[in-house]
């Protein structure tokens, strides 16, 4: 879905930016320096395991025995930088022998610090991850995935069936943050931001729901996957937005020449 606005004058280089706390200051600050004025929104709230967590044990049981995995897959930035603290703990040198995997340069950017050799698709997302010629015979193999509570199941799915025993370390879970008392509305009609950057579906039907529909109706929504931008059209919330673009690489300039590009179309 790429309907064109017919308001260009409107249109001002303003972006809503929507990642979790703390996860967006490095984007901003590229935004920034490329003439977008940005606005931070989280949409979700990131809750990591605790002690007192029931998942707590299992965590340090999986990590404690690292060495046991013939593969282990990151599967988001949020995993990899609080798995970064566990492994940083429990193995002050790394274990030689898990191959370490990530869906994107994104997700594996958190451990790289760690030393260990990551490979990652160029497509980043689950299906390339898939397509990697290494994750191809998957006999007797054991795979650790690094994730937080729920999301999708492709890759365990996909792996089960070529062979491997999988596992999951689920580092945290999400909850959505309520933007129905319409103050983020506000903010969006009041600053003039036509542009917002969600990496989820679930995302992206928050803002359709949240957001008064005068707000999403001039909103160009950026997202990272088509099978993301399918779902939304399939759900019916795509249908709510002026525009969802789709954006396959969140590295900071991919975004920004995304956004310069889509800049150009919008306001033609």
């Amino acid at each position: 879905m790429n309907q064109v606005s017919n308001r260009p004058h409107s249109f001002k280089k303003n972006v809503l930016i929507t990642r979790p706390e703390g996860q967006q200051q490095g984007l901003m600050d590229a935004l920034s320096n490329n003439n977008w004025q940005c606005f931070h929104q989280p949409l979700l709230r990131i809750h990591p395991v605790e002690e007192q967590d029931s998942g707590f044990q299992d965590i340090k049981n999986k990590i404690m025995n690292l060495d046991l995995y013939d593969v282990v897959i990151t599967v988001t930035s949020n995993a990899s930088t609080l798995a970064y603290d566990w492994i940083d703990q429990y193995w002050p040198q790394l274990p030689l022998n898990p191959q370490w995997f990530a869906v994107g340069q994104s997700s594996a950017q958190p451990l790289l610090p760690l030393g260990m050799n990551i490979n990652c698709p160029q497509s980043r997302h689950s299906e390339g991850l898939l397509a990697l010629p290494e994750l191809a015979d998957m006999a007797h193999k054991k795979v650790l995935i690094l994730r937080g509570k729920g999301g999708r199941e492709l890759i365990a799915q996909t792996l089960t069936e070529r062979g491997a025993q999988v596992s999951y370390a689920e580092f945290y879970q999400r909850s959505p943050v309520d933007i129905s008392d319409g103050r983020l509305s506000a903010l969006l009609s009041q600053q003039q931001i036509h542009y917002a950057l969600v990496t989820s579906g679930e995302m992206a039907t928050q803002l359709a729901n949240g957001l008064s529909a005068q707000v999403s109706e001039a909103l160009h929504l950026i997202i990272p996957s088509q099978r993301i931008h399918d779902n939304l059209i399939n759900l019916n919330p795509a249908q709510k937005f002026a525009g969802v673009h789709v954006c396959d690489n969140l590295d900071a300039h991919f975004v920004i020449g995304f956004l310069d590009a889509l800049y150009q179309k919008t306001t033609a």
